[in-house]
């Protein structure tokens, strides 16, 4: 099992998640209270995505390392 590469999937889709969570914040300078709300919950679904992404990734790099 190659954990390097398998930790540069996790890292290229954060950078992917951190693309959506921009189009949501930028969606949210604009909109009506009630869309907001809605984008808010979508916001912080998508954060821990981003975050558990970021932590999976370095846990995978930290393996690669113990397994050279």
């Amino acid at each position: 099992m190659n954990y390097l590469t398998w930790s540069m999937e996790y890292t290229q889709t954060a950078e992917e998640l951190a693309k959506v969570i921009e189009k949501l914040k930028t969606a949210r300078t604009c909109a009506s209270p009630s869309q907001k709300k809605e984008l808010d919950q979508k916001l912080a679904l998508f954060r821990s995505y981003y975050r558990e992404c970021i932590q999976t990734a370095a846990l995978l790099k930290e393996r690669h390392r113990d397994a050279a």
